[in-house]
């Protein structure tokens, strides 16, 4: 099985910045799990629903990202939507659940 961590270079940018403004998730959702396989050529292992779900390894390497690109300023940029997203990484509630 591939971890996202070995895949994280060249992932597709709208992906990483999804998994940064989404840490609460252990699921990575079938339209990003397509993306990723597109960027990277390589398949990763899925639910019957096309979900890939994030080993201990992969969402301890997702803290790591969080917190260094929260470190830089930059982990809650606007999404490609324009929704409106938490430009306070601090107030996010979905982090402090991931890091416990």
């Amino acid at each position: 099985m591939t971890s996202i961590s070995a895949l994280w270079t060249r992932l597709d940018p709208v992906v990483q910045q999804w998994l940064l403004r989404n840490p609460g998730t252990g699921v990575l959702p079938r339209t990003q799990v397509n993306r990723v396989e597109k960027a990277t050529g390589h398949a990763l292992s899925v639910d019957e629903h096309g979900e890939h779900w994030f080993s201990l390894a992969d969402l301890v390497f997702l803290k790591a990202r969080r917190h260094a690109a929260s470190s830089r300023g930059n982990a809650f940029q606007p999404d490609p939507d324009g929704r409106m997203t938490d430009a306070d990484p601090g107030s996010n509630p979905y982090e402090e659940a991931l890091d416990r």
